[in-house]
């Protein structure tokens, strides 16, 4: 494995107090990726803000009538840990999908649509949505001296809660669109790793905005490349140690 490059950006925001950490926990940005839905090619465009200490992060994108997907998170920062509000996920035109995850820390809930079924669990502050889980790995890892070896994340997806677990694979430079970016590469444990594999590339150097991932199942191959972004007021451009 090799070291973990340290930098005086970092390092600045390593030394952020918690009582004002929660003012500035993520930086907000826009990025544009690149991928593949249904065989056909797709930009999608994701965008957190922030309002009165109350996150808003969104992706979008569609193909003509054949595509249309949204997605929507809505979560504060407590500390080190995201707390969810709201999830919406909706897939239409060749297919249709819906689901929608409830957090309701005053009823002691949280109530998650799938397969128009709705499932009810016990609240807790550290369980996930799809979406909030990966700003909850960059919130992670800001916050952490080294990259950790392993990111254990509990998400929740109809009548599931599971725990999974992402290991650190290496530091390394990936040549994307944008340039060559020194990112953290993670991979998500699966049940079954010689059917399935699923991989994540963050941006060392701009807050760890995610840069690429991959998931392989069946033999058949997602890829979500970065196109473009802006973080924190700064243009994303390629960035070698």
């Amino acid at each position: 494995m090799k070291l973990w490059p340290v930098t005086g950006l970092l390092i600045g925001a390593l030394l952020v107090a918690e009582s004002a950490f929660a003012d500035s926990a993520l930086s907000l940005y826009t990025a544009e990726y690149k991928t593949k839905m249904s065989g056909l090619g797709v930009t999608l465009t994701r965008t957190l803000t922030e309002e009165d200490g109350r996150y808003h992060l969104t992706q979008g994108g569609k193909k003509a009538f054949m595509i249309k997907l949204r997605e929507d998170s809505r979560f504060s920062v407590k500390g080190d840990q995201i707390v969810g509000e709201r999830f919406v996920y909706q897939l239409s035109g060749v297919s249709n999908r819906r689901r929608e995850v409830l957090f309701d820390e005053e009823a002691g809930t949280i109530r998650s649509l799938r397969k128009k079924e709705w499932t009810e669990h016990p609240w807790s502050s550290e369980v996930l949505d799809r979406l909030s889980q990966q700003e909850q790995m960059r919130l992670t890892l800001l916050l952490a001296e080294t990259p950790p070896a392993r990111i254990s994340l509990s998400i929740v997806d109809g009548p599931r809660v599971k725990l999974k677990h992402f290991d650190l694979i290496e530091t390394e430079v990936l040549e994307t669109p944008v340039g060559a970016m020194e990112t953290v590469h993670y991979r998500l444990i699966h049940d079954e790793p010689d059917e399935r594999s699923s991989d994540t590339w963050l941006a060392v150097h701009y807050d760890f905005l995610m840069v690429r991932t991959e998931h392989v199942e069946k033999g058949s191959e997602t890829v979500v490349q970065l196109e473009s972004a802006n973080v924190g007021g700064r243009a994303v451009t390629g960035r070698a140690p």
